[in-house]
């Protein structure tokens, strides 16, 4: 190595050492103790490799990659410090929803047991606690890992028929389109009294106004501390409770939509002259492809009450032969999803039985005034002198239709 290239070499393991100096002060200025030691590890190491470096290339590698392993232990660090309050953003996707709650709470379970939360002002509710577990089994749950059996409540999330739009109002003012006076038609020249010109069609449309109230659908979860630490599965199935569960928000929130759809539905009519129709499956394509096709309205959806769904689609038989008796029409699965005539049926057992509606979901919008959100909280009312923690999961959204000939109700007999 000629006397050059030693002294190059020298400057360039200088700059890095330097370099490498400033970047570990300022990240040991926001780390812990552990990452403060971690971060000391590194520096000791990268000096004694520093010393062996033979070329200026070798030092530059050295150096970039001491700085990689110096901003991740950094971005671990922000990570922890940004796990209180946690919020999960709304969106449209149940896997996706699902899949951003369960990770964020499995990675910050200590987190969450020492969360020191600003005060909520929530309503006292009966606390989980020790006998929630019946005789016995709490004892058993503090040092065994045991499955945990979780009720397989999958329904379809109304939202996600539905175009979704956001909003920041506390309310909105809907101007639906009412009956419509007159029509456009052939018009000529000359076809009035005496070769006289008439005027042109005429179409006088008229419109009413609905105000549509953004509501709270919101649930609270107290837990005693100790049950949070001594069961494991806790920290994610209070979660799953608020959110998944059916007693959750996504539950109440179908229960919101599915009170708006049976509030605002037109009856299901035949036309003057049309003979009787044979079953409540014809009645119901009979009001998606006659009444609402008539509006010029494309039906996309049915929903039925889970029960009646069996009884007259999957389980209609003829009364003489026994035989599946299904009106003819193309019946097909997709992603063990029932399609008629392009139709997509959705059993919901909030759907009252006796009842099927035909939807046309291009016409209603879900709108979200702030996506589903949880925190935690050790500060409400006396939680901090009972050592108790309050779960509360909500979301602030509406619902509502333009045009109310794009839901049309069935009665079943």
């Amino acid at each position: 190595m000629t006397p050059e290239e030693k002294l190059a070499l020298e400057k360039a393991q200088k700059e890095a050492a330097d370099a490498i100096k400033k970047q570990a002060e300022e990240a040991a200025t926001k780390a812990t103790n552990e990452a403060n030691k971690a971060i000391k590890g590194s520096i000791d190491k990268f000096n004694d490799e520093l010393k062996k470096a033979a070329t200026i290339e070798a030092v530059e590698e050295l150096k970039k990659s001491v700085n990689a392993e110096i901003a991740k232990l950094q971005a671990s660090v922000k990570e922890v410090k940004q796990t209180s309050p946690m919020a999960v953003k709304a969106v449209n996707s149940e896997e996706a929803l699902k899949s951003i709650i369960t990770n964020a709470v499995k990675s910050n379970v200590e987190a969450l047991k020492g969360y020191k939360g600003g005060f909520l002002s929530l309503d006292t509710t009966k606390a989980i606690d020790q006998t929630s577990f019946g005789v016995g089994g709490y004892a058993a749950l503090t040092n065994e890992r045991l499955p945990l059996y979780r009720n397989p409540y999958s329904p379809v999330y109304l939202r996600n028929i539905f175009p979704n739009i956001a909003t920041g109002a506390s309310n909105l003012t809907i101007w639906k389109q009412d009956a419509t006076v007159g029509a456009a038609a052939i018009w000529a020249r000359g076809t009035g009294v005496d070769g006289a010109d008439v005027d042109k069609p005429n179409i006088t449309p008229k419109w009413k106004k609905e105000v549509v109230e953004v509501d709270w659908i919101a649930g609270v979860i107290d837990v005693q501390r100790e049950v949070l630490d001594d069961v494991d599965f806790m920290t994610t199935e209070i979660p799953y409770t608020l959110i998944y569960g059916p007693q959750g928000i996504l539950a109440a929130e179908n229960a919101m939509i599915m009170n708006y759809i049976t509030n605002t539905a037109i009856p299901f009519a035949l036309p003057v002259g049309f003979a009787a129709l044979d079953n409540n499956f014809e009645e119901i394509l009979a009001a998606a492809f006659g009444q609402m096709a008539s509006n010029y309205i494309t039906p996309t959806h049915i929903l039925i009450n889970n029960w009646d769904y069996l009884k007259y689609m999957a389980f209609n038989k003829a009364a003489g032969s026994g035989e599946y008796d299904q009106p003819n029409v193309d019946l097909k699965f997709v992603d063990n999803q029932l399609f008629i005539n392009n139709l997509i049926a959705v059993p919901n057992p909030q759907v009252t039985a006796g009842e099927a509606y035909v939807i046309g979901a291009d016409h209603s919008r879900y709108v979200s005034r702030q996506g589903l959100q949880m925190r935690v909280s050790e500060e409400h009312a006396d939680n901090f002198t009972k050592n108790m923690v309050t779960y509360r999961a909500e979301v602030r959204g509406a619902f509502f239709t333009y045009n109310t000939n794009s839901i049309i109700k069935v009665t079943i007999p």
